[in-house]
């Protein structure tokens, strides 16, 4: 058994993300698709913090205010990442009916350090915002399409 490479400390990642143009229309399509209630799925990044994937992945609550990502779909997306020598770095979703903030829901649901945090508002109208969350505060993430 090989012992994993240490991880990154992403505590003090830049505040900027370059998102590929195919990971951002995958993101917002799945957002779509998924209305009325919250998309959800993963991302992945290289060892270089370079986003490589985003894991469209079921809501397994079906609510428009919250989420739980499908448990062995969430393994599923770890087991694929970990095969591509990447690293699950961060989630995204969806919020219908509001903006793309973080809401006092997603602040309360336990954080993994570092991970970004991409969200899809549909009000007032379609847009994207991308946060990193440090001791229980959001911190927003520049970021671009790639």
């Amino acid at each position: 058994m090989t012992t994993p490479a240490p991880r990154p400390d992403t505590s003090s990642a830049p505040d900027r993300l370059a998102i590929p143009a195919q990971i951002h229309d995958a993101i917002v399509v799945h957002a779509l698709v998924c209305q009325p209630f919250e998309a959800c799925g993963l991302l992945a990044s290289d060892p270089n913090g370079r986003l490589r994937m985003a894991y469209a992945l079921d809501n397994a609550v079906r609510e428009p205010d919250r989420f739980t990502i499908e448990p062995d779909q969430h393994f599923g997306a770890l087991r694929h990442a970990e095969r591509h020598g990447w690293e699950i770095g961060g989630v995204f979703h969806s919020h219908p009916t509001s903006g793309p903030q973080m809401s006092a829901t997603d602040l309360a649901q336990p954080h993994e350090s570092g991970w970004i945090h991409v969200i899809v508002g549909f009000v007032p109208r379609l847009s994207l915002g991308v946060w990193r969350v440090a001791n229980g505060e959001p911190r927003p993430v520049a970021w671009s399409v790639s």
